[in-house]
This record gives C-alpha cells, structure tokens and sequence, in this order.
C-alpha cells in the first residue's frame, strides 16, 4: 500500500513538473506559474467592468518581479511593472476595492526611514484614473509619523500611471 502511494504521489509531482512550462517559439520555455496575488472587480453603471489583478511571479532572468493588471470587458487595457525590491528598497504592494476604484498600496524603505503610498483610483466616464496619493514618512523608534495627501489635478488615466515617478516625488 505505502509503495502504491508513493508512487501515485510521485508521478503527480512529476506531472506537475511536465506541465509547468510551455514550449513556445524557439524553444524557448516560459514558466506557467505566476501567482495571482490578489484580484478585484470594479462595476460600472454602464453595465461594464474592469478586473485589477496583481500578479508575482519571475523573468526570464529569474528576477522576481509583481505586476498589476487592469483590463475592461475582459480586454487588457494596462499592464504595470512594479518596481522590485532592488530597485526600491524592501518594496512591497498591495490592491484593496474602495468606493468606485481601487487602491494600490505601496511600503518601501529600511533602516531609518519607512514610506507607504497609497494611490487612489476612482472610475469616471468608463476609465479609471488617479486622483489621491496619501504618503506616509514613519520614523522607527520614534514618535514620528508624517502624512501628507495631494490631490492629483488634472486626474491621471491609469494607462499613463508611472509609478516611479510617484514613489520618488510625493509628500
């Protein structure tokens, strides 16, 4: 009985292996496994939706990399690279529903210093577009805590959303 059970579980993690990849042009094998982190649904009074997926998974550099995903109507509308802890030191995200949007929450930092972002989207006219950033500088061992939030005018669509240019100029 034991040796039938091992080999049953030993074929299925085999078959898993076999499966995990897919030949594509040039041989070129790319991993199927890329985990989807989180997912929310938007609903619109116009009887359309968008899906915001954040995704994680690895390059084929084998970087390990968080994507986030937006698409209206089952159509890809966006597909943001978020920036990887090297880049960003310690970065780490998050997407939350709230009201008619969604919120991208963002922790980065180390050592003495300690920042989040949260950047608010909100669906008007049937698209979603940016329009709050609440920064926070906490300070460790300190009572410290500053909050800033800036409202973005002119609102920016989320397809021309660039992350790092927000991570490096808020409050």
């Amino acid at each position: 009985m034991k040796q039938i059970k091992f080999f049953f579980m030993s074929s299925i993690i085999i078959t898993l292996i076999t499966f995990s990849t897919q030949k594509v042009k040039g041989n070129e094998c790319i991993s199927q496994i890329c985990d989807v982190e989180s997912s929310i649904i938007i609903r619109t009074q116009e009887k359309e939706y968008f899906v915001v997926q954040l995704f994680r998974g690895f390059t084929k550099e084998g970087e390990f990399v968080k994507k986030l995903l937006i698409s209206k109507n089952r159509k890809d509308i966006v597909s943001i690279v978020l920036p990887s802890s090297e880049e960003v030191k310690n970065f780490n995200a998050n997407i939350k529903k709230y009201r008619t949007g969604f919120i991208l929450e963002t922790l980065y930092g180390g050592g003495e210093n300690f920042y989040t972002r949260s950047f608010y989207f909100k669906c008007i006219k049937g698209n979603l577009f940016l329009y709050k950033i609440v920064g926070t500088h906490i300070i460790p061992n300190s009572d410290k805590k500053l909050v800033n939030t800036k409202n973005i005018r002119p609102q920016i669509n989320v397809r021309n959303f660039n992350i790092q240019y927000y991570l490096e100029n808020t409050p």
